[in-house]
């Protein structure tokens, strides 16, 4: 047994999420701790005696597995209201962009090179547009030979005449001012536990500057104490309701690069991997099912545009698909574009594209005011990475539109009805439709939000004859209860199939254009449906034939998520 306990020495953590600037990071992070740790280490003596040893315990850290974070659950917690602050930028001075795009787009190509000729060609390149950017950096900061009556330079040094940019602090203030990370492998040898100790009693703040903590090895006896008072956070792959970043092996040595490339002049993300968490006991109470899809949506919110209507999703869905396709890693991953290497259909499953739909509030229209990426559930690391880079690229294409930090404006068009601009956010409580909780949360009742395209076909649901009729709404049910199992969710105790709608601002499937779109591939019949399961299982739910597709996206209705 091995943990770290911190104490936040002012009651509160400043630290904004990881996807989403208006919104603060509980519960912390461990990948964020490290992070700190290493920093208190480079600002000692690295290279001495003590620092390497400190070195090797920081290496020991990185190879161990995820901790249990103990700390207190989201409903003790304050969450201080976030609004922007207008603070003068660090410099003043302005630098040329052009030069700025140059260097990046040189680095990206250096990073996707295959070809040893192209490397060093692109080595060369690179090295003399960084020097040359450097060289440009340092005359535009540098101080003035002489300031004369009217110097621009030195009046714009003032606070208050420099530019200012919208800033967010958000931050949460715990009712038990303390967490603590738990490690339940072999604990470590005296040295390394001397070694961090060493660190930890150095370590001023994690996350913003003014989260000031005290951080030591905890104790078997304080780790009991501080579990009777807060939640216990442990790692679960497949049910794991939180997404949370830690480690991997080669971590330090990856931030002593960043930081060698940017000097702390440069924006940076930390390179962290994507651990699920759960707040249920390891052995109290049964796990909340899910299907294939994982709840960490990557979102992006309609911000100008048409205002596309509900009926539209399987259109917006293939186009958005196309887009994300052409910024990809060649070859193209199975998990984004859907098909082998020899151009058959995934076996597995792989990437959905799910429109967002008004369903929920006074006013549910069916409007389309977002869409979101769902990877499956079982994805391995890499094939997560390259959806992300495949995001990243998308975006960087658009990086002139950037202005305040946030992630830029991409634009997807959208033939006759114009260009669509999309901006990547987290969920924001000020749009339900974009809420995690929206779509994701446990319920035992859950109801079509789009129709779900049957994997085959039922026969005529409009038949005139009452018997074949039947057989056909039955026929239609076992398909969509078969859809179910498939994705290994239990078996509904009730599917009831209908031709009509049954959530308010939705559709029926009669207005929906013909799915799929390509003529030469058999038509599926759409349905909606209300599914009732025995307990709780977790969202988000897509069904059918179309779920990679923004058809057969289900909402959960029961509002307790309770067994019913």
């Amino acid at each position: 047994m091995f943990a770290i306990v911190v104490e936040l020495l002012s009651g509160r953590y400043v630290a904004t999420s990881h996807d989403d600037r208006d919104r603060a990071e509980w519960p912390p992070h461990p990948a964020r701790l490290f992070s700190a740790l290493v920093s208190t280490w480079g600002e000692g003596d690295p290279h001495s005696p003590l620092g390497q040893q400190q070195r090797a315990a920081l290496e020991w850290l990185e190879q161990q597995s995820a901790p249990e974070i103990l700390a207190d659950g989201d409903d003790r917690v304050g969450r201080r209201v976030v609004v922007p602050v207008f603070v003068p930028v660090n410099d003043a001075s302005q630098v040329d962009e052009i030069e700025r795009a140059k260097l990046d787009e040189a680095e990206a190509e250096l990073a996707n090179a295959t070809e040893p000729k192209d490397r060093v060609r692109l080595d060369k390149l690179v090295a003399k547009l960084r020097a040359k950017f450097y060289a440009d950096t340092l005359k535009a900061i540098a101080a003035p030979k002489k300031f004369g009556k009217d110097d621009r330079i030195g009046i714009e040094l003032l606070p208050e005449y420099r530019g200012k940019q919208p800033r967010t602090f958000p931050s949460v203030c715990p009712t038990t001012p303390r967490f603590a990370f738990h490690w339940t492998s072999a604990p470590p040898e005296a040295g390394v536990v001397a070694a961090l100790g060493g660190l930890l009693e150095r370590l001023i703040r994690i996350g913003h500057s003014s989260s000031l903590v005290r951080a030591g090895i905890g104790a078997e006896a304080e780790l009991v104490a501080l579990e009777r008072d807060v939640t216990r956070y442990r790692p679960d792959s497949r049910d794991g309701e939180h997404v949370i970043r830690w480690i991997e092996r080669g971590q330090l040595a990856r931030l002593c690069r960043a930081f060698d490339r940017h000097r702390e002049t440069e924006p940076r993300v930390l390179p962290a991997s994507f651990v699920r968490y759960t707040e249920r006991s390891a052995t109290g109470g049964a796990a909340v099912q899910a299907g294939d899809f994982g709840n960490d949506l990557i979102v992006f919110a309609r911000k100008s545009g048409p205002r596309l209507p509900i009926t539209a999703a399987p259109g917006l869905a293939r186009q958005f698909r196309r887009a994300l396709m052409a910024h990809a890693d060649e070859p193209i991953h199975p998990v984004i574009s859907g098909h082998s290497a020899d151009g058959q259909p995934s076996e597995r499953s792989h990437l959905a594209i799910v429109p967002l739909p008004v369903i929920f509030g006074p006013h549910p229209d069916g409007a389309l005011i977002g869409l979101a990426v769902s990877i499956p559930r079982d994805c391995d690391a890499e094939t997560r990475r390259a959806v992300l880079r495949a995001v990243g690229r998308y975006e960087h294409a658009h990086q002139a539109a950037m202005t305040t930090g946030a992630p830029p404006i991409i634009g997807l068009t959208l033939g006759e009805a114009g260009v669509l601009a999309l901006q990547r956010m987290a969920w924001s409580e000020s749009a339900t439709t974009l809420e995690a909780a929206s779509w994701c949360r446990p319920s035992a009742r859950w109801a079509t939000a789009t129709p779900i395209a049957l994997d085959r076909n039922p026969g005529d649901l409009h038949d005139l004859d009452p018997g074949r009729r039947r057989t056909a709404f039955e026929m239609a049910t076992a398909s969509v209860v078969q859809s179910i199992e498939r994705q290994g969710l239990p078996t509904p105790v009730e599917v009831d199939v209908v031709r009509s709608c049954v959530l308010p601002g939705t559709a029926k499937p009669q207005r929906y254009p013909r799915f799929p779109a390509s003529s030469n591939r058999t038509q599926r019949v759409l349905v909606h449906a209300r599914i009732l399961f025995g307990a709780p299982v977790r969202g988000p739910l897509l069904l059918g034939a179309g779920r990679y597709h923004g058809l057969g996206l289900c909402a959960p209705v029961d509002r307790t998520g309770g067994r019913t």
